[in-house]
């Protein structure tokens, strides 16, 4: 389990860890691209429901 992954090649676990970080960069990234585009859409839905 858990054991074997600690106590194996510190070189793994540094990619193990370069991995990680590069998925949370990414997925931060698409959250944020989400979060403006509902902005986006909801500004425009808003604009057009005052018209």
């Amino acid at each position: 389990g858990h054991s074997q992954l600690k106590t194996g090649h510190p070189v793994r676990s540094a990619i193990h860890k370069q991995l990680n970080g590069r998925l949370v960069l990414r997925w931060v990234t698409t959250w944020e691209s989400l979060l403006l585009y509902v902005l986006f859409v909801r500004q425009r839905f808003c604009l057009q429901a005052m018209i």
